[in-house]
């Protein structure tokens, strides 16, 4: 366990270094987390859900969010 603090980053820094970066990352209350990428198969398997999903709830007073 390191015990030097983590730095913290601003909103501003943080979409400037996305900006820039190869890999994408998520920011939460001042700290950077690395995103693991999707493969193609969890996108279609995602994707194939949200459109089933969708359909189910159509002319109904919901929204459905990926």
């Amino acid at each position: 366990m390191s015990l030097q603090p983590k730095p913290k980053f601003t909103p501003k820094e943080y979409l400037s270094i996305e900006r820039k970066a190869e890999y994408k990352s998520e920011y939460f209350d001042g700290e950077i987390f690395a995103m693991t990428g999707a493969s193609r198969r969890h996108n279609l398997i995602s994707t194939n859900v949200v459109t089933t999903l969708n359909k189910q709830i159509e002319n109904r007073p919901y929204e459905l969010y990926a």
